[in-house]
């Protein structure tokens, strides 16, 4: 900030210093060629600005002198004043640019902070994916030993039920055998 108080206090300086040169010339000639206020201050602008389109020119050897004079002086302050301003400009965008740059490189930090986040959070996924497939696996392989398991049993279940078939069928038999006996021996004993 007081690069830029310092440049408006010598925009202003200057300024003031053409507009005072300008005056001053527009007066000299007015009251030297005896040009009107406008055509005079119209000659010293186009001498400050080296345009010069010839269509007003000194007529004295004194105000040929005095322009001359006059050129040499304005000249510089006008090429001084639009060399400030450019400075001005130039710096003015070479900070917009600094600070495009900056955030600009603020960006690609954050961007490459997020890639590698992305990374990471690919690299869990990953690794979680593996975990999820070995457990999948895991219980695939139980799934498998189950259903084994409940095919054994169903033919042990079988088995027993054959079991207590045949023992019941046994059963029924020693009943018999157990009446046959029993009446056997009630027959003998009333022998």
């Amino acid at each position: 900030m007081p690069y830029r108080k310092k440049l408006t206090s010598s925009i202003k300086l200057l300024i003031i210093a053409i507009l005072t040169l300008l005056l001053t010339g527009t007066l000299v000639f007015s009251w030297l060629e005896g040009w009107s206020l406008i055509d005079s201050f119209y000659f010293v602008t186009m001498t400050a600005t080296t345009v010069g389109y010839g269509d007003l020119f000194p007529t004295h050897t004194l105000t040929k002198i005095i322009t001359i004079i006059y050129s040499i002086m304005i000249i510089p302050f006008i090429l001084y004043a639009f060399t400030v301003i450019a400075k001005y400009e130039v710096e003015r965008v070479g900070r917009q640019i600094t600070g495009i740059q900056r955030k600009q490189l603020e960006q690609e930090t954050e961007i490459e902070k997020t890639e590698r986040r992305l990374r990471e959070q690919k690299k869990l996924m990953k690794e979680q994916q593996e975990i999820l497939d070995k457990q999948e696996r895991k219980i695939k392989k139980q799934s498998d030993i189950n259903k084994e398991q409940e095919e054994y049993l169903e033919g042990q279940e079988k088995e027993i039920k054959k079991a207590v078939k045949e023992i019941k069928e046994h059963d029924k038999e020693l009943d018999v055998v157990e009446d046959i006996v029993e009446d056997q021996i009630i027959k003998d004993l009333e022998k």
